[in-house]
């Protein structure tokens, strides 16, 4: 990609805008259904949950635009008022701008300025504009964003994932980028979409879309370790029927939870896991698993691993809380960012004994938004 694009990979403190960019602020013709506060179309009752009051929301902005103007000043001195204000949630309106922040996009964006409308204009391999555009209407279909074919959200789509095999086109397209390409179009546009979805891929999850899946394995097994602490009872009973944190966790962390959770629940764990990094992952994952397996009750109710695993992926029934309720439980399972570095080192230990030609390695990958920048 230097060689190709060159001239656009200096440093530069201003990012001009592409005032044709078709971005989360554009709009498809025609008479408009009706939507939920997040933009899915309603079909009888719906699903959002109450939003937090006016007056709740205005107080969390003001916060939250301090940061900002500060973060500069903020981020060595004050990383618990962020991490605070991350578990709170980050206001819907200025998401589009901590995001990027907190997972360092906007400086890597500030430091390629137009690469990426320089790779959104040149043709990329057939094969991944094939396979992207037959996944383009599979993401979240009933989204005002993406129900329409060749509407505006499903060609911002097009562009990012299209834009990304020509960033990496070792890896190319893997199908679970969609959803996630797709939550972070729905907050912010193309340009800065593209350049989160790099930091989630290269600085947060390593080898998570790449051929070989590394990083999915690794994360799988620290799950396991995780599981085996946090919910023994569970955990036996995984072990007991043959079920593998990969046979159900998979898709779970790829996709960051975007076919798993309620949507007002999903933004904030985002929120959480660009301030944290995959250890939120983890953390909901925890939950998840004892909302199915956590009383022996339920663990009867699924005898049998095929029972067990449909009980897993269907998690979503599980989750219906509002998400303040949620987020509080997540953030009560007490793993350490201490006692998971140790388990990685162990675990690591296995990976290379096992795999002595592999190179992964992701010990140093982004633990949260400090080690961004």
């Amino acid at each position: 990609m230097q060689r190709a694009c060159g001239d656009m990979l200096s440093p530069s403190s201003q990012v001009q805008k592409d005032n044709s960019e078709e971005d989360s602020s554009g709009s498809d013709a025609g008479l408009e259904p009706e939507t939920d506060r997040f933009g899915f179309i309603v079909s009888g009752r719906s699903t959002a949950g109450v939003g937090p009051s006016p007056e709740l929301v205005r107080q969390r902005e003001a916060k939250w635009i301090n940061i900002i103007v500060q973060w500069e000043q903020i981020l060595p001195k004050r990383t618990n008022k962020v991490k605070v204000q991350c578990q709170k949630g980050i206001p819907a309106s200025l998401r589009a701008k901590c995001w990027p922040m907190l997972c360092g996009a906007t400086a890597r964006m500030k430091q390629n300025e137009h690469l990426y409308q320089c790779l959104d204009t040149q043709s990329a391999l057939q094969s991944w504009v094939d396979v992207i555009n037959r996944d383009l209407d599979r993401q979240f279909p009933f989204h005002e964003m993406f129900h329409s074919k060749d509407g505006h959200g499903q060609r911002g789509l097009f562009r990012v994932l299209k834009s990304y095999t020509q960033f990496k086109p070792e890896e190319g397209y893997c199908q679970a980028q969609g959803p996630v390409a797709a939550v972070l179009l729905m907050n912010m546009p193309a340009e800065e979409a593209f350049w989160c979805l790099v930091q989630i891929s290269e600085q947060y999850l390593p080898g998570y879309y790449s051929p070989l899946l590394e990083g999915v394995l690794f994360d799988a097994a620290i799950l396991d370790w995780v599981l085996k602490r946090m919910c023994p009872a569970a955990h036996a009973h995984l072990q007991q029927y043959g079920v593998e944190p990969l046979m159900f966790a998979t898709d779970w962390l790829m996709c960051l939870f975007t076919r798993h959770l309620p949507f007002n629940a999903l933004l904030r764990v985002w929120d959480l896991f660009f301030c944290y990094g995959v250890r939120m992952l983890l953390q909901v994952a925890v939950v998840l698993v004892r909302r199915v397996l956590g009383r022996a009750e339920q663990r009867k109710k699924c005898e049998g691993q095929m029972e067990t695993l449909e009980r897993l992926r269907g998690i979503r029934e599980h989750v219906q809380e509002e998400a303040d309720a949620f987020i509080a439980e997540v953030c009560s399972v007490p793993l350490s960012a201490r006692d998971l570095e140790k388990q990685m080192e162990k675990e690591m230990e296995k990976w290379k004994k096992d795999r002595p030609s592999s190179t992964f390695d992701p010990r140093h990958r982004c633990a949260g938004y400090q080690m961004v920048w």
